[in-house]
């Protein structure tokens, strides 16, 4: 009798370390990554310099119904003025 008892205490203490053991490493369908998060704001390049600024960010100017995006102050003033290069 106190072997049965015994032997259901290892069984079920051994079942409980592998739940715990189990939710600390979930497992993932097919164990591939996840996915990427989504992208959130469009990258938009400047005319001038070629940069990549975040459309949010940049500053815009409207010329001929185009509108034109810029990563600072100087490369806005450097497009005014018609030169282009950085």
């Amino acid at each position: 009798m106190k072997f049965l008892i015994f032997l259901a205490i290892i069984i079920f203490g051994y079942l409980a370390l592998k739940r715990w053991v189990s939710s600390l490493f979930p497992k993932t369908p097919g164990h591939s990554k996840p996915p990427p998060p989504p992208i959130t704001d469009e990258l938009v390049k400047d005319p001038v310099c070629g940069v990549y600024v975040p459309k949010k960010e940049a500053l815009v100017y409207g010329r001929g119904g185009h509108l034109y995006y810029f990563c600072c102050e100087k490369c806005l003033k450097e497009f005014k003025k018609g030169r282009k290069g950085s």
